[in-house]
């Protein structure tokens, strides 16, 4: 039995950047396609052997190793129009209401800014857990979001809302994720802090995907029917479903189609990547 060679002191959640996403992807996936006639993994599509493998006799294009050996490899897609992830809707709208619609400001003087980061620092100082840090970030926020015009700017602000599960609309116009996404990369790191997160680890547009991963083959395998079929993982089913909808998207807008058909190919976009995380 191997000794111990090094232990965990912490882990730090953050997280991922469009450019770590594609840093760390062994393929890019531009086809729904699985498996050549032949029985095997098509090159860029969603078995790829970039992935893993999970053939016996098949070597990973990645690392080389074979099935016992090879823990898998992600790859990502490029998603055509960015679309939310369903899972940080709340902290999301958050944003949007403690943050300027125009100069993307915390709705707070610098003051009360300097406060409320003092109030945080002196928390984290006395050993305060996440859940202490939590409390006062939630009271900045709350505090924020009273504010009817921006001390920075003298910009008026709007009414925003959530309709579930990835609609925002401000005084009931609808926001695109591209909106979204525009309006949290105004957010200045300064201000992100006062809302307890770590700009250095954990931007706000990165809640807006405009890439997304594919987990490795080894997380979702084929099987092989009695009658010799393979049958794909759930998994791999919806990112299909992502990769056909991405794909005529892309074409539509590359073709200039009208907005109208754009619109309705976006949503249908961000329906699938929300079931795909949370179906």
């Amino acid at each position: 039995m191997r000794g111990v060679t090094k232990r965990i002191q912490s882990i730090k959640f953050a997280l991922l950047s469009p450019d770590e996403i594609r840093r760390m992807s062994a393929t890019k996936i531009i086809t729904a396609d699985t498996y050549d006639d032949d029985g095997f993994p098509i090159d860029m599509g969603l078995m790829d052997s970039h992935l893993g493998v999970i053939e016996p006799g098949l070597r990973c294009k990645t690392c080389g190793g074979k099935v016992d050996d090879c823990p898998g490899h992600f790859g990502h897609i490029d998603l055509a129009m960015p679309v939310i992830h369903v899972g940080y809707v709340k902290d999301i709208k958050k944003l949007l209401q403690a943050t300027c619609r125009k100069c993307g400001r915390l709705l707070l003087t610098r003051q009360q800014a300097m406060e409320y980061m003092a109030e945080m620092e002196q928390v984290e100082e006395l050993g305060g857990d996440v859940t202490d840090v939590g409390f006062v970030t939630k009271e900045t926020a709350r505090e924020a979001q009273k504010r009817q015009r921006c001390p920075h700017c003298g910009e008026e602000q709007g009414k925003i809302t959530l309709d579930k599960p990835t609609t925002f609309r401000e005084d009931g116009h609808k926001l695109t994720p591209k909106e979204v996404r525009e309006r949290l990369e105004r957010i200045p790191n300064e201000d992100l802090r006062v809302l307890g997160m770590n700009p250095e680890v954990a931007r706000p547009e990165w809640m807006v995907l405009t890439a997304l991963l594919v987990p490795p083959v080894t997380v979702r395998p084929s099987i092989t029917l009695e009658s010799g079929d393979r049958s794909e993982d759930d998994l791999t089913h919806k990112l299909v479903d992502v990769l056909r909808i991405n794909q005529r998207l892309r074409e539509n807008r590359d073709a200039g189609a009208p907005q109208l058909i754009v619109e309705d190919l976006w949503e249908l976009l961000q329906y699938h990547v929300t079931t795909y995380f949370d179906n």
